[in-house]
């Protein structure tokens, strides 16, 4: 009998384009565009930088892949040029997130499937379907490992890179043998810890970078006859051995597939900071407009959240820099409940040195509630108390938030947040800006690929 895995492989392998539901192919594209933002925002990231120079001393120079940053010059291979817009897109924290499996499968799929479909020169049609493929098994990987598993590892690396070589390898068109053989060099290989966030290093740009190279080498050289492990996720040595303190889903790797689909799962991201803050951001937002609250008018707040927002939240201390600050809830609902919003722009070196947003922080406290936490990863559930310097107390439950699929971006805020990020990463060409979004919007009636840079 076909072990699960071989059983999703072989399922990567054959889907075709006319199988996929045409609100998939939708939201396929919404996402793209989506990550391309972000790509652009992050592209003047110290680790951003970094990366190029080594692709540029380690790479081909000349290549058919294209660096989104087009004022680096240079094009190169599909590992190298997937390597640094994967780490671009993991600057800014708006990339997209896909709730069950709490994965950024964006940041990983998109730029391995874009250098690679450049590569091969492969058509929009061919480049969505590789990245639905990328989606459905990179979220599903990452659903097997589940929360036990994401308390210690950064899941979209480690899941992450299975998708990149099963949608790598969908391009490759590769059969199932073949599929299985680049999953199992993927897995052998995934790996990302958690503890960058302790001393604000960049290791999570390394995640994705190092996903997308590490996923493509497995995907060519599986191609090429190199054999990877069979039952590289259930096996007695395998991922969920190794990896899963508790027991793994291991349901989640084939069942409903061509039925469930993880790109109708993902969501957008709306605030500017790790997405477990965005149930707390969306109730206090909701509390600040309905009964007129201002910033001063706050004496203390209380955020009801679940336990993996500990897990990550709880690494990142005071919030030293503009990233680790991202990851503080204290410094997030300041800046949320004194600008009314938390945007790109609101989290920046003059907010940290800001003593008004220094104490609202410190009176901020977080408490587990069981309810949602059993709740967690299917919903992203938060619920605030904020009692005021009156006395006055209000509270607000969030069970859907802005972005998510049950309330997803309409194509308009899509856009707008894809100038903004652009506008971040100071793009002044909005000719060239227009024109992206029109291509996404008809990218499955693009030839090629090509072009697709600043």
């Amino acid at each position: 009998m076909a072990t699960r895995t071989e059983r999703l492989a072989t399922w990567a392998s054959g889907v075709q384009y006319h199988d996929i539901p045409q609100d998939v192919i939708q939201r396929t594209k919404d996402l793209f565009l989506d990550w391309f933002g972000c790509t652009i925002a992050g592209r003047h990231h110290a680790a951003v930088k970094a990366m190029a120079v080594f692709v540029q001393q380690m790479g081909p120079s000349q290549g058919r892949s294209e660096l989104v940053d087009g004022e680096l010059g240079f094009s190169t291979s599909p590992a190298f040029a997937a390597m640094v817009n994967a780490a671009s897109s993991h600057v800014v924290e708006q990339d997209d997130l896909h709730n069950r499996s709490i994965m950024h499968p964006a940041t990983v799929i998109f730029p391995a499937a874009l250098a690679v479909a450049q590569d091969l020169e492969a058509n929009g049609r061919d480049f969505i379907t590789a990245c639905v493929v990328g989606y459905e098994v990179g979220c599903r990987v990452g659903e097997f490992l589940g929360k036990s598993h994401y308390a210690r590892f950064h899941s979209t690396a480690t899941g992450g890179v299975i998708g990149v070589a099963a949608a790598t390898a969908r391009l490759l068109g590769l059969d199932a043998a073949a599929m299985l053989s680049a999953i199992g060099t993927a897995g052998t290989q995934a790996s990302g810890l958690w503890q960058f966030l302790l001393d604000a290093t960049h290791s999570k740009q390394v995640h994705t970078g190092k996903a997308c190279f590490d996923g493509i080498f497995a995907a060519y050289t599986a191609k090429s006859g190199l054999l990877g492990p069979k039952d590289v996720l259930e096996g007695p040595k395998g991922m969920g051995v190794a990896l899963v303190p508790d027991t793994p889903n291991s349901s989640a790797i084939d069942t409903d597939l061509g039925v469930d689909w993880a790109v109708l799962g993902s969501s957008f991201k709306w605030h500017a900071s790790c997405r477990h803050t965005h149930p707390s951001v969306d109730a206090l937002l909701n509390v600040l407009s309905t009964h007129g609250i201002k910033f001063e008018d706050i004496d203390s707040v209380v955020t009801k959240t679940y336990q993996a927002a500990f897990d990550v939240l709880g690494l990142s201390g005071r919030g030293e820099t503009v990233h680790q600050s991202k990851f503080n809830m204290g410094f997030v609902l300041a800046v949320t409940a004194q600008k009314g919003h938390a945007l790109i722009t609101d989290f920046t070196e003059e907010a940290l040195q800001d003593a008004s947003l220094r104490q609202f922080q410190e009176r901020v406290k977080m408490e587990l509630d069981e309810d949602i936490n059993a709740a967690f990863p299917q919903k992203w559930q938060g619920k605030v108390i904020v009692t005021c310097k009156s006395g006055a107390s209000h509270e607000h439950f969030v069970e859907y938030l802005k972005g998510d699929p049950q309330n997803p971006l309409t194509r308009a805020e899509i856009e707008t947040k894809f100038k903004a990020l652009a506008k971040y990463g100071e793009v002044k060409d909005t000719d060239r800006i227009q024109q992206i979004i029109t291509r996404a919007w008809n990218l499955e009636n693009e030839g090629s690929l090509k072009e697709l840079w600043l």
